[in-house]
């Protein structure tokens, strides 16, 4: 009803020009809102791209820490089980050497006595 009143007070072409100054103010205005949202929108995607670069970073580098401590845990217990079989199996080899030894003392002890027989009593 306002707009009316003002319709008769000012004339008609005086408020179809403010109603177009209007509208196109209103457009300015749309068009800024809008490139302000294109500007927010490209930068939140820029934030999360950044953000998820750095997850993707920090689970990769938990999943290598796993891993290695997973490798590391694994060598460790292999280290633990081995040792008794590798004690047995180096006592075992002396064993050898030393049975191979008491052999060789006594080859040693039977051809000092046949060469003492030989000889005589050399």
């Amino acid at each position: 009803m306002d707009m009316l009143v003002s319709y008769y007070k000012k004339g008609g072409d005086i408020l179809a020009l403010e109603a177009i100054k209007s509208i196109k103010k209103a457009e300015e205005q749309g068009a800024e809102i809008i490139s302000k949202a294109i500007l927010e929108s490209k930068n939140n995607l820029k934030k999360s791209e950044i953000e998820a670069q750095e997850q993707y970073k920090k689970i990769l580098d938990g999943a290598k820490a796993e891993t290695k401590k997973i490798i590391d845990d694994s060598k460790q217990e292999a280290e633990k089980t081995s040792e008794p079989i590798s004690e047995k199996g180096k006592a075992e080899v002396e064993g050898i050497l030393n049975l191979e030894n008491e052999k060789f003392d006594k080859a040693v002890n039977i051809v000092v006595e046949r060469i003492v027989k030989n000889n005589g009593n050399s």
